[in-house]
């Protein structure tokens, strides 16, 4: 009996320490995003999206930034991706998308995004050799360095030993004073600001100091999205596809500087197609910078008898391997339904045109998502953008991720249930055990 009770509890343990590594190791994940935080204009960074015990697929968008790809799958790995960095500063974001943990139960995770700013170029600070010296100079205003006393003399003196004339005017020094000027051989030493500097956005104007900076703060819209979002240094911007009835826009901008005066503002009235909208701000001293923002409102379409001849759709799933997609194709009927297992990442759409000259564009095809997904064949006129016919393709991505999540955790609560009827099995031979025992001590 003792040996039953013993293996009835050896097993219980066993059970359970199985259970308890296996929820630990399927809780044990990580997200991680990252990359440089630095960088010049037009260079290609690398970034690196690692999913530690995570498995699924992470969307990329980016702002100020050319991506190589705006979705990637990771399984339990690091996987790159590059950028282009257009402007400062260039941010780029990543969101976990249908991430499962090791027992297929999807997890949740916010974004996260990195800031690439502008590098920082470091600019020499004037040092001249050691061993070298000005002597008997009468240079005013040029530096003159000393071969071991490491100062520099703006003026004042010469490491000849002359000393500067007196009663010289200076004149103001509208640039920055450099710092941590280190002759060879000397000590490093820090220049205090000229008392006469002027920062960079400001001007002496018959002894008056007037700014200079005629860069915005924002720039808001009652109607559409710039492209790219706003920087200060960025100066022009798209705003895609107002609808057809937005008959005027309204932009307003803020400032920098309180002292410039914005013109160009307020409400704008449309004309179908590309407006161009100039924001101008000038400074306080008179200097003026231009805004340019590019506003594309859509063109009433015209009655059209464009049409698809043919039309071939195939299926690619994470491997990249093809298969076809059957919908009973007309060119009259311009909405079609169609289903696509939870694998299909891809579609591969081929349309035949009936004549010549028609452009077509295919949107929506790639990186589908659980769920409805909406893939338009817009067929263009090649003589005119406002004749067009558009086919509809609304594909139903399957789900069965959660399923696969309920499964797991149902095998989950078959195994507590399991332990649970070993405890209850392994109390009632302990209890069998006692009673059997006492028997044998009243006999």
């Amino acid at each position: 009996m003792k040996k039953k009770i013993l293996i009835s509890l050896l097993i219980i343990l066993l059970l359970m320490i199985v259970a308890l590594k296996e929820k630990s190791e399927a809780a044990s994940y990580s997200f991680n995003f990252t990359g440089p935080t630095e960088a010049s204009k037009g260079q290609t960074v690398t970034l690196n999206i690692t999913g530690n015990g995570l498995t699924g697929k992470v969307l990329l968008t980016a702002s100020n930034a050319t991506l190589s790809s705006n979705q990637v799958w990771v399984e339990k790995n690091t996987v790159n991706v590059t950028a282009k960095i257009n402007a400062f500063p260039a941010k780029i974001t990543a969101t976990p998308s249908e991430l499962t943990d090791n027992e297929y139960n999807i997890v949740n995770l916010g974004s996260k995004t990195i800031t690439v700013n502008e590098k920082k170029t470091s600019t020499g600070g004037g040092s001249t050799s050691g061993g070298s010296s000005s002597s008997g100079s009468n240079n005013s205003g040029s530096s003159n360095s000393g071969g071991s006393s490491g100062s520099t003399s703006g003026g004042s003196s010469s490491s000849g030993g002359s000393s500067s004339s007196s009663g010289s005017t200076s004149k103001p020094n509208t640039s920055k004073p450099s710092t941590n000027t280190k002759p060879s051989g000397g000590t490093s030493q820090t220049q205090s600001p000229d008392k006469n500097y002027v920062p960079n956005e400001t001007k002496i104007e018959n002894g008056d100091i007037k700014s200079s900076n005629n860069y915005l703060q924002n720039i808001t819209l009652n109607n559409g999205t710039l492209s790219p979002e706003f920087y200060r240094e960025t100066f022009e911007y798209t705003v895609e596809n107002l609808p057809e009835d937005v008959m005027e826009i309204e932009v307003s901008a803020v400032a920098e500087d309180e002292r410039a005066s914005i013109s160009g503002l307020g409400k704008i009235s449309l004309n179908p197609g590309e407006n161009r909208i100039n924001i101008e701000v000038s400074a306080e001293n008179g200097n003026v910078r231009n805004y340019t923002l590019l506003v594309n409102k859509k063109e009433e379409l015209q009655e059209s008898d464009l049409r698809l001849r043919e039309l071939e759709i195939s299926k690619i799933n994470r491997n990249g391997e093809f298969s076809k997609l059957e919908i009973p194709f007309d060119k009259e009927t311009f909405e079609y339904d169609a289903e696509v297992e939870e694998d299909i990442v891809d579609l591969d759409i081929n349309p035949t045109v009936e004549n010549e000259g028609i452009i077509v564009e295919v949107t929506g095809e790639k990186n589908l998502k659980p769920g409805e997904n909406n893939v338009y064949i817009t067929l263009t006129a090649q003589n005119s953008e406002n004749i067009q016919t558009i086919y509809t393709i609304k594909v139903n991505k399957k789900e069965s991720i959660q399923t696969s999540a309920e499964v797991v955790k149902m095998d989950e609560t078959w195994k507590m249930v399991t332990i649970g009827i070993l405890i209850l099995i392994l109390i009632a031979e302990i209890g069998i055990y006692i009673i059997l025992k006492k028997k044998r001590k009243i006999k």
